[in-house]
């Protein structure tokens, strides 16, 4: 029934993901944050029946490879149909004979690859050697992709511990700067969506003007580094490299 086809609030979508690891079973993974459990609810932008009048075109801009699709459809007035399936890449865009409303979007990577790259080629983090000596230094993830410490303060070369808590239900983490790098280094990050290995490396770009990180942090943990604050004097920003939440997730370590 077209009447009832076409209003896309008539339809459904949401998608998950497993990870693949050598235990039995996984829990469900949101696709949007890696490392957070839950479901992400996709926006369908339209509903189309094609020619044949048999078949339905869904306009869903955020769809990406994934372990579990699900729709649940309403082909016909009080008549629900679910379905369930595994995204294992896209096709060229379906030209339904309507006008395409969004842009050409980055395909990511297979959730598998990231899982892979995790199991075989982890980077181990450079600064968990102890340091007795150090001060305490906490950060703590805020709501809505913020960290609650905006900003420190340290000596020049003095023996810092950082603790970087996750109350939030997304996963973060925290990297210091080179001064004046923030906006280089957080675009190179919004890039890291489609790099299957980015996950191994903790969501770290590749570039020398990162000094110190932590690992990615899950929702309810906590993570703990060691490292010596810069010897020049200065402003040093720090940020959440996870892609797309640096923006708003970042501060600054004032070197005096």
């Amino acid at each position: 029934d077209p009447a009832a086809a076409e209003k896309p609030a008539s339809h459904f979508a949401q998608c998950w993901n497993y990870r693949y690891s050598s235990g039995y079973g996984s829990a469900e993974f949101s696709r949007h944050h890696f490392g957070a459990r839950g479901h992400d609810v996709l926006r369908i932008e339209s509903a189309h029946v094609v020619e044949d009048g048999k078949s339905l075109f869904l306009s869903i801009p955020d769809l990406q490879p994934v372990n579990q699709l699900h729709l649940r459809l309403q082909p016909n007035p009080g008549v629900e149909r679910d379905l369930f399936m595994t995204v294992h890449r896209l096709d060229e865009y379906f030209q339904c004979g309507q006008p395409r409303r969004t842009a050409t979007k980055t395909i990511e990577p297979h959730p598998i690859l990231a899982d892979l790259t995790i199991a075989t080629t982890r980077v181990p983090n450079p600064w968990l050697k102890r340091n007795h000596q150090a001060r305490p230094v906490v950060i703590e993830a805020g709501k809505n992709l913020t960290y609650a410490t905006r900003s420190f303060t340290a000596a020049p070369g003095e023996a810092l511990r950082l603790t970087l808590k996750n109350p939030d239900v997304v996963p973060h983490n925290w990297a210091l700067l080179k001064p004046g790098s923030l906006q280089r280094v957080g675009e190179l990050t919004n890039r890291l969506v489609a790099d299957p290995e980015a996950a191994a490396r903790h969501y770290i770009p590749r570039t020398e003007d990162v000094l110190v990180y932590s690992d990615v942090v899950s929702p309810q943990d906590e993570f703990t580094i060691w490292f010596k604050a810069p010897e020049k004097p200065g402003r040093y920003p720090y940020l959440c490299t996870f892609p797309g939440h640096w923006m708003v997730m970042n501060g600054e370590l004032i070197v005096e």
